[in-house]
């Protein structure tokens, strides 16, 4: 008995292939866009921090050096609305959060990878679709509970993805667009 492959199962095999390929790009711009995003909402939080922590320690010092209550008052105020913004904003969390997508989109991108260079040439196409599915699900799972990535992150993920910063060929890089 030997192992041929009818040009059916060929096919499938090769478009099974295809949209691995696909879903592993995907989710390397979103594990890209997503720690871009991270590294944003974490600026944001050193870059209204630090200020209001400076602005609210100089408004106390002005108070205790007996200084005009107008300026502590003020400065008081500054810091205060500061530090409201960034209660509103969390930036801290939203950099987790981002940070944790990344994270989760990398592992997913690894399974995908191991997919298309090692179960595809061992696994049947049955097992092939249905481990396939699987991984889609769980790309699906992950988009429904992510934050967006901002336009900003993402552009910058894709000039990083397209500068080289991956081990994509271009051709595959080019499949992500579907």
């Amino acid at each position: 008995m030997t192992d041929t492959v009818s040009p059916a199962e060929t096919d499938s095999r090769d478009a099974i292939l295809a949209e691995a390929r696909r879903l592993a790009v995907d989710a390397l711009y979103s594990e890209k866009g997503h720690f871009e995003a991270a590294s944003a909402w974490r600026g944001r939080t050193y870059s209204l921090g630090i200020p209001a922590a400076l602005i609210s320690a100089t408004a106390g010092a002005t108070i205790l050096a007996d200084m005009d209550p107008a300026i502590g008052g003020s400065l008081a105020l500054v810091g205060a609305a500061i530090t409201a913004l960034m209660t509103f904003l969390n930036p801290s969390e939203r950099a987790s959060q981002h940070h944790r997508s990344g994270v989760s989109y990398g592992g997913l991108r690894r399974a995908l990878r191991q997919f298309v260079q090692i179960d595809v040439g061992i696994m049947d196409v049955a097992a092939l679709r249905s481990r396939l599915t699987e991984l889609t699900e769980k790309i699906g799972a992950l988009q429904s509970e992510s934050l967006p990535i901002p336009s900003a992150a993402h552009k910058k993920a894709f000039k990083s993805i397209q500068g080289g910063s991956a081990e994509y060929t271009p051709q595959e890089l080019a499949l992500a667009g579907g």
